[in-house]
Formats: C-alpha cells, structure tokens, sequence
C-alpha cells in the first residue's frame, strides 16, 4: 500500500512531502547500462495535505520516482509525456520559469563519490530540458542545475533528479525527447599522502616556494606542498588515431581527443586547451616527456613536475583545491616541466575544472600512499 503523499504549498514553492517508494519498486528490468523506456503514467490521487492539492503518483513524478540505484544509468524519455508538472521554480534558479511537465527519479548513492548527470542538449532544436539535482524532494532544496550536465561531489545517501521543461517568454514549454546518463566517479578513498623530496631540474629556489631547499649541490621541493600550478596542454593518447604519427599542428584530431577523454572518463567540460606545443627538445604536438602515447584516462587527469628522476608513468598523486577540499588522483610520469621555478607543478584542464581552479591557482600536490586509487576526482575524509 503507498504512503499517502500530501503537498505543502507556500509561495513559490512547492514541498513534496512523501517518502520515495524506491524499496518497493524493482530494479530496471534492463541491464544496467540501460532503462527502460516506457511512459506509463497514471493520472492523480486524490490524496491530500491541508491544502487540499491533489498528490500526483504516476509513475516519474515526485510521489512515485523512477528509481536510480545502478551506474552507469541510461534513460529515454520525453518530457511532452510527463505524468506532472508540480515543480516551476528551483531554489538555485527562482527567476527560471521550468513550469512545464517533468520526470522524476530517485537516485540511491552507495558511498561518497562525484555523481554527474546529463543529456544531450542540442542548441537551437526547439527543446528544453533542463537537469536540477535535490537533496529533498522539495525543489527549494536543489543542489546544482544545468541546461546539460551537472557534477557535484555527493555523500553516501538519497538525491532526487527533475528533468525538467524550461517555458520561454510567450508561455510556451520547450517540451522533447531527451537521453539521459548517470554515472557515479571516483568514490572514497584515502588520501594519505607519503612525505617526499622531489629533486628537481631548477638552478635555484624561487624565494615565494617555502617548500624548496638545496642539498649536496642538487635543489628539491618537499612534498606535500601548496603553490602556483600551471595549466597544461593536452597529450596524445593511444586511442586518438594518430598510428606511428603525430598531430600536425596545435588543433590537428583535437575534438576527436576531446571526445575521447569525455567517453572514457565519464567527465563533462568544455576543453578548449590545444596539444602541447612541437619542437620543445624535438617533440613532437601532442608528444610528451616519455615519446609514447598515453592510457586516454592517465592523460585527462595527468601532473607533471620539473624533476629530475621522473617517476614511474601511472604513478598516483593527490591535487587538492585547498580552498573548498576538492580532490583528484593525478597520473605522474608521463611529463617533465613547467620550467619556472616559482610554478610547482602543471596539470590537465580537466584536473583544474573539477578543483575549480584556473592556471596558476595554488595547489595542494602530493604522492600518494595509496597507488590502487583510480584516476579522477575523489572524495576525501
């Protein structure tokens, strides 16, 4: 028997008030990398809060979510046949009009972990479906929106996701078909980092890097440490189609590469960062320090250090955003520089998206205890 789902109505906003019935619902019958793509939906019950608003309980509105507790998760539907349209204004985007019908699901988080979730919004088509994440089932209580994609560090728990219809000046919903993925990334781990003295190639310390020091003639920087991080060019990587060849210019296969890099990692970014540059100790673009290509996903979260004893490619370091504790386990190895040693160390764009960061930013680098955490962003105790 379902729990009874009264509405709360206040101005501008709307609590929905009922437990999900995601633990009596089965699972998608489909494999996981799958739903399906059904629209039942049926109608309203007339059951009701002090208000005396009806409840709606067809299957995808609030009251009777799609249930999202298997990752990946890929999902068809068409907002035009929406069982609801309870929700018109999100807490973190009030002057945004997204009265029109709506898909709701409930989404079951194993452990603390990046959850991203997006479609595939075309510009220009006629068709607005735009991606909120809850922490209740109350759109007051909205985390993150997008008009494609959003990424946000989550805790072990219940989230609700609303694909919802946007409505534009003349009244009109911006109701379509959509495709929907959800993927959970990277997840909990330890963070402990390994106190190490990294020997690098400078001729001296830069008096603003309190971390550097020289001994028997050689100069190094103890880590962890905290400093200016540069944001570095992309790197060819095995599945980028070049053979035995190479990029021959800054753009040349780039988009292919971005597409990639997207596809592996499951990250979502405007990447606008060419190859790195050509004839730097006769390099090739795109080629790094060690003259191979590289694994698709080492590449998006790689680092480098001016070292002189490179490490061992794939080896696992942790860049921390000290500012708000965003994390990602980096791939060490693969490249040697920046060459200023008032710069720490460099990493992907990526790496800089996900922490919040921009070229230069301070970061908190160091080598992880832990050499089994895989790439990406991570959440940290």
């Amino acid at each position: 028997m379902r729990t009874p789902c009264p509405l709360l109505v206040a101005p501008m906003t709307l609590l929905l008030a009922c437990a999900p019935v995601a633990s009596t619902r089965p699972l998608p019958p489909t494999p996981p990398t799958t739903t399906t793509t059904t629209t039942t939906t049926t109608g309203t019950t007339g059951t009701t809060g002090d208000t005396g608003v009806p409840c709606p309980t067809g299957l995808g509105s609030a009251c009777d979510p799609l249930v999202i507790d298997v990752f990946p998760y890929v999902d068809h539907r068409d907002t035009s046949d929406g069982p609801t349209s309870a929700a018109d204004r999100y807490g973190c985007a009030p002057d945004v009009d997204e009265g029109g019908p709506e898909w709701w699901y409930v989404v079951h988080i194993p452990e603390d972990a990046v959850l991203t979730a997006g479609i595939d919004e075309i510009a220009g088509d006629g068709i607005d479906v735009d991606v909120h994440l809850l922490s209740a089932p109350d759109p007051d209580a909205c985390v993150a929106r997008d008009h494609e994609r959003v990424t946000v560090p989550v805790t072990a728990g219940t989230y609700w996701l609303v694909l919802d219809t946007w409505v534009d000046a003349d009244g009109v919903p911006q109701a379509g078909p959509y495709d929907l993925t959800v993927d959970l990334l990277g997840g909990g781990g330890s963070c402990e980092v390994v106190p190490t003295d990294v020997r690098m190639f400078w001729s001296a310390c830069d008096a603003s890097v309190s971390d550097c020091f020289t001994s028997a003639g050689s100069v190094f920087l103890r880590t962890p440490t905290v400093g200016p991080v540069v944001k570095e060019a992309h790197l060819v990587t095995t599945a980028d189609g070049f053979g035995s060849g190479w990029p021959t210019s800054f753009t040349d296969g780039i988009a292919r590469h971005y597409a990639n890099s997207e596809a592996a990692t499951g990250y979502v970014m405007n990447r606008t960062e060419p190859w790195a540059p050509a004839g730097e100790g006769g390099s090739e673009y795109g080629q790094g320090a060690t003259g191979a290509k590289l694994p698709v996903v080492e590449e998006a979260w790689t680092i480098n250090m001016y070292w002189r004893d490179r490490p061992t490619p794939g080896t696992r370091m942790l860049v921390r955003n000290p500012a708000n504790g965003r994390a990602v386990v980096a791939a060490a190895g693969y490249e040697t520089g920046p060459g200023d040693n008032a710069h720490v160390a460099g990493v992907s764009e990526e790496i800089h998206d996900w922490l919040g960061t921009s070229h230069l930013d301070d970061l908190q680098i160091g080598f992880l205890a832990d050499g089994t955490l895989p790439f990406g962003p991570i959440t940290c105790p």
